[in-house]
């Protein structure tokens, strides 16, 4: 059943993952962002008494 899959040793430490880091850090930044804006958009709707 399992004959498609190829079985490797998982050696601790020896991963690449920088693109992974990246990724994360784009999707930190990008919900920093997003935050702010809807933080600044209920600020503005509060003082327009939208």
């Amino acid at each position: 059943m399992a004959s498609h899959h190829e079985i490797t040793e998982h050696k601790h430490g020896e991963m690449d993952i920088s693109e992974h880091q990246k990724t994360f850090a784009g999707f930190i930044k990008a919900a920093t962002w997003v935050s702010g804006l809807a933080i600044g958009v209920l600020i503005f709707m509060a003082l327009t008494n939208a």
